[in-house]
């Protein structure tokens, strides 16, 4: 939270950087890839550090991964032509003041001439004349062309800086809608099934460790997480359940989809949410059980760290998706 916080507070301190400050770019970028850090975001660490150092004569954007879109939007990137500006962002801040100070001593120069008396010098100085006038129309096109893109790569900053705050601003959005969850999850758990939280810690335990063996021991641990709920609220029996639709299922030990859905219907769902909590819990065990099977027979199992994240979390809403409508049930009753 900590690091999330300073995130917040240095992204918005670099919006303001961006919009109301004329500092030069170097401490502006100096921000922002501390802000990259803070977010652990590599690829937008790459980007800015090309942005400040300069770009190589040979490169493949696609190593910029998300942040690819920065440095086209910026202009680094000619779509039509694929080829890149290399000049590091400074270099191009630095290009930008030369050349508007070189136009405004175009602009501010005198030329004085004697009167002329023939033809020959009047040529000469008319000549003189629309040189520099061609001079000064080259150099504002010069200009304008450095200032553009210098502008376009600094707004590129801006938007990476927007992007960040409401990335840190949606977090806290979600941080607070599952500590919602959680607090009725925590109450059902106390109250239905006290033995699961020590399956919430090992999930927790083996997420933390990081390893491909870990990640499908806490996916593991998920399954057994949800036969502990369905112990709880509706325990194995011998006889098979009728379901809404008329179709018996068992509802024994192993069957613990079967004895949730049991639960579920018990407390008298509209048809509507009962079929979506269904679905959602068919997909979970789906995905639990195929992991439990492999680990049981000793196959090894490729669970990368984003699919084990969501199961995780698919298992921890749907417990409290549960506890919510039986937290409703028993004040309806």
């Amino acid at each position: 939270m900590k690091r999330i916080d300073e995130a917040r507070k240095l992204s918005e301190s670099l919006l303001d950087d961006l919009e109301n400050s004329k500092l030069p770019i170097d401490p502006i970028l100096m921000k922002a890839k501390r802000l990259a850090r803070l977010m652990r975001d590599t690829d937008a660490q790459i980007w800015l550090d090309l942005e400040t150092k300069g770009y190589p004569e040979e490169f493949s954007f696609s190593e910029l991964g998300s942040c690819l879109k920065y440095a086209n939007s910026g202009g680094r990137i000619d779509t039509k032509t694929s080829k890149y500006q290399i000049k590091s962002l400074p270099e191009i801040e630095a290009n930008t003041e030369s050349e508007e100070a070189h136009l405004t001593s175009l602009r501010t120069a005198k030329f004085t001439t004697s009167k002329a008396t023939n033809f020959t010098e009047t040529h000469a100085t008319e000549a003189l004349l629309a040189t520099q006038l061609k001079v000064q129309a080259n150099q504002k096109k010069t200009y304008a062309s450095t200032k553009a893109l210098f502008s376009s790569l600094k707004s590129a900053i801006h938007n990476y800086a927007t992007d960040t705050y409401l990335a840190v601003e949606l977090g806290d959005i979600a941080e607070d809608i599952f500590d919602g969850a959680r607090n009725v999850v925590d109450a059902f758990v106390r109250s239905h099934c006290p033995k699961a939280a020590e399956k919430l810690v090992a999930i927790n335990e083996r997420m933390v460790d990081g390893t491909e063996e870990s990640r499908s021991a806490a996916l593991t641990s998920c399954r057994r997480l949800l036969m502990d709920i369905a112990d709880s609220v509706f325990p194995a029996q011998k006889e098979v359940w009728e379901d809404r639709s008329g179709k018996t299922r068992k509802v024994g030990v192993d069957q613990y989809k079967n004895r949730l859905l049991a639960y579920l219907a018990g407390l008298g769902e509209s048809r509507g949410t009962y079929t979506l909590l269904e679905t959602e819990l068919s997909h979970l065990a789906s995905r639990l059980d195929i992991i439990y099977e492999k680990t049981c027979k000793g196959v090894h199992i490729d669970v990368t760290p984003e699919e084990a994240r969501l199961a995780v979390i698919h298992t921890y809403l749907f417990i409290g998706e549960v506890a919510t409508y039986a937290m409703q049930a028993s004040d309806n009753s």
